[in-house]
């Protein structure tokens, strides 16, 4: 194993194959409201906490029957129900999870998911305890194009940057990351494919399946 002393994951298509939770989120819930997401909007949302999202479609299309929160309270609700149905843990992962604790690695979580959905998901798969705490877009307030959910993350394991390793499947998470003095471990996802090869170059180790890749590696 090599010499680090602190594991941050990213959530969502890193510890779990969670992203088709994602896919078209917005677009499933407000199409039935007669509206039409666009990549715009899409970008704008991006990093933002739910309620900063729902605030933006709100004031986009007032049309809309409901106020910010109530469409919190929508997407909630699909949100869960996609999660329990849709997401699993990556191949390996837990195994991998049980290594790092027996090295006794320090690890935590840095997810832009809000932290009901997140902490729900990983508990109902058993996995929430291997980690020492979860900091989420709510915490932040900022996307991972800044580094900043990776350096609080750090300091609050008591560690350096470059005493800790990042694994992301988020192309430019992965570099923002890697700017900022972290060893960098990437994940294959098909939702990132277009920049994989991005990823790839940002990456100290790559992951192309299965944590098991890792053995003898990490």
């Amino acid at each position: 194993m090599h010499n680090f002393k602190g594991a941050i994951f990213d959530m969502d298509g890193t510890l779990l194959d969670s992203m088709p939770v994602w896919d078209q989120l917005s677009q499933r819930f407000l199409g039935q409201y007669g509206v039409t997401v666009t990549d715009a909007d899409y970008e704008a949302i991006e990093g933002t906490t739910q309620l900063q999202g729902a605030q933006y479609f709100i004031d986009t299309y007032p049309f809309l029957p409901f106020d910010a929160q109530g469409l919190v309270n929508g997407l909630d609700e699909l949100i869960t129900a996609r999660y329990e149905a849709l997401a699993q843990p990556k191949d390996g992962v837990l195994r991998f999870l049980d290594r790092l604790r027996e090295n006794k690695v320090k690890m935590a979580i840095a997810t832009l998911t809000a932290r009901h959905h997140a902490e729900k998901a990983l508990r109902d798969r058993g996995m929430l305890d291997y980690f020492d705490f979860m900091l989420t877009i709510e915490d932040i307030g900022v996307s991972k194009r800044r580094p900043d959910i990776y350096l609080r993350t750090a300091e609050k394991l008591g560690l350096a940057a470059d005493e800790c390793i990042v694994f992301e499947d988020a192309p430019y998470a992965g570099e923002t990351a890697k700017r900022a003095g972290f060893r960098v471990c990437g994940m294959a996802e098909p939702a990132y494919a277009a920049g994989e090869a991005q990823l790839r170059a940002a990456s100290d180790f790559f992951v192309e399946r299965s944590f098991e890749e890792l053995d003898g590696k990490i």
